[in-house]
């Protein structure tokens, strides 16, 4: 490692010792072996840009015609690789491949050095559209430093918002970093809009990232529907929108009692000249599961195993229409007023057996890390399979009240998805029934032929042990603290359940 030291220092001796030695302290041993020394120098000249108000730093080479290599150095905050990926697909670029090197943070020493960096190279596709290399990397650069100066203040809603803002950066006019804590880009409120002229918005129940969910009233049926909202600035033929436009006519034509029933969907004129774009979908009083999750704790097995089964029941109606879900997690599940769950949030969705290279990339955008599967997780093609590992962890946590997988920082958390075993059920929830326990297990295996394949044969083996008694309802102890809160949980309204009626669908 010496030899290696001294090598690279010849490459760029004009970069700080402490940079360089807090470099090789705190990366994997990987990475070393995968990066020539005139590689590190490189990434080490990079970091040397960063300061106060840089938070990343970007450089882009072309690799051949239509591929270029992207490298991107900064401030590992939780969202980094989330915000990037945005970026990179609202610059209408397809992800190819994926590398993501994490500082470690493993003496008390290296804590008090600051934020801990990352390295990540990207290999991408698409068309420049008339610009040089050189402006292209300018306006990558210009999304993130927005994006990561809201990261830098825990806002990560915003951050990738400002990562995803399908409005044209100017070259050369880049978006200074707040010095107070951020407010984000303002969101425009719809109260009293009637879309579709049916559908009257009453108030706003969450914001994420690139859509708002209201409460309203159909009036023509005078019922309560939850409505969402994307404003989108772009032109009307762009990824984004048609991603939504696509979730609304695929889940139209579904007809299955555990997945969120659609109603309408449309577009409207939106603010700039831009468009508007609704989905109107029956109202779920129960809230989420990560919210219910929160304020009552992991539930008994017994109840676990009936949400365990619904959720699987509406995985396998749309995995045998060619659907995959791609973002499967305790937020995209929702619940009843009496109780029931149904899968929602389907804007990930992809057809299974019919290659859509130019949507790819969203489901690295948008899959939310600690449920990600390993194969997304590297950036590789999902299936099947994917959702089932999702799934999976998804009720290990439910269960456990914990994460399979729990590092502090995006990066390095992608790595131990993709390069560790999740830890057994049984041992961190002893009261779970031990035949569940193994059959998630099997949903969570790092290799994906090792996984259940099929979500049939899943609720075939439930089944058989719900017949044979073996999921009844253990001695429980009922929790007297909540569980710990979701990731990414930015919903702004309480839902409890299920005493009370009021709630957000997602």
């Amino acid at each position: 490692m010496l030899e290696l030291l001294n090598l690279v220092r010849s490459h760029c001796p004009e970069v700080d010792a402490a940079l360089l030695d807090r470099h090789f302290r705190s990366l994997p041993p990987g990475y070393f072996e995968r990066h020539a020394p005139a590689d590190i120098a490189r990434h080490l000249c990079l970091l040397a840009r960063l300061g106060p108000d840089e938070r990343v730093a970007v450089e882009v080479r072309p690799l051949a015609p239509h591929t270029f290599e992207v490298l991107l150095v900064g401030e590992d905050y939780t969202g980094a690789v989330a915000c990037i990926t945005a970026a990179v697909a609202a610059e209408r670029f397809n992800l190819e491949d994926v590398q993501v090197y994490s500082y470690l943070q493993t003496t008390e020493e290296e804590e008090v050095e600051g934020v801990p960096y990352f390295v990540i190279q990207l290999r991408i596709t698409g068309n420049l559209r008339g610009r040089s290399v050189a402006e292209f990397a300018d306006q990558l650069r210009d999304r993130l430093r927005e994006a990561f100066a809201h990261l830098a203040q825990g806002n990560f809603p915003e951050a990738q918002a400002a990562a995803a803002d399908t409005r044209a950066v100017n070259p050369g006019h880049a978006t200074p970093c707040p010095a107070a804590p951020p407010t984000g880009r303002r969101r425009p409120r719809y109260e009293n809009l009637i879309v579709g002229g049916d559908f009257r918005l009453e108030r706003k129940l969450a914001a994420g990232g690139v859509g708002t969910v209201y409460e309203a009233t159909q009036l023509s049926l005078n019922r309560k529907v939850a409505v969402k909202l994307f404003q989108h600035s772009g032109k009307a033929d762009d990824d984004m929108l048609l991603r939504f436009n696509q979730e609304a006519r695929v889940l139209a034509q579904f007809s299955c009692a555990y997945i969120v029933q659609i109603l309408a969907a449309g577009t409207i004129p939106g603010e700039d000249g831009g468009v508007l774009a609704w989905m109107a979908m029956e109202y779920l009083a129960g809230g989420d599961l990560a919210r219910w999750q929160r304020e009552n704790g992991s539930p008994p097995p017994a109840l676990a195993c009936r949400w365990f089964r619904q959720a699987l029941e509406g995985l396998h109606y749309a995995h045998r229409r060619g659907v995959l879900h791609r973002d499967l997690k305790p937020h995209n599940l929702l619940l009843t007023s009496d109780g029931h769950l149904k899968v929602s949030d389907f804007g990930l969705l992809k057809r299974a057996q019919v290659a859509q290279p130019e949507l790819t990339p969203q489901a690295i955008l948008l899959g939310t890390p600690h449920y990600m599967s390993p194969e997304q997780a590297l950036g590789e093609p999902v299936d099947e399979r994917s959702d089932i590992f999702s799934l999976g962890t998804t009720f290990f946590h439910l269960l456990s009240g914990r994460l399979p997988f729990q590092k502090e920082n995006v990066t390095a958390l992608l790595v131990q998805i993709a390069q560790q075993d999740a830890p057994r059920l049984s041992e961190v929830a002893p009261q779970a029934p031990l035949p569940l326990a193994v059959l998630i297990g099997r949903m969570m295996a790092r290799r994906r032929e090792e996984r259940y394949q099929d979500v049939g044969v899943i609720l075939e083996d439930l089944a058989s042990y719900e017949r044979r008694g073996l999921l009844e309802m253990q001695v429980w102890d009922a929790p007297t603290t909540a569980a710990p809160a979701c990731p990414d949980d930015d919903a702004t309204q309480t839902y409890p359940w299920p005493a009370d009626s009021t709630g957000a669908t997602e």
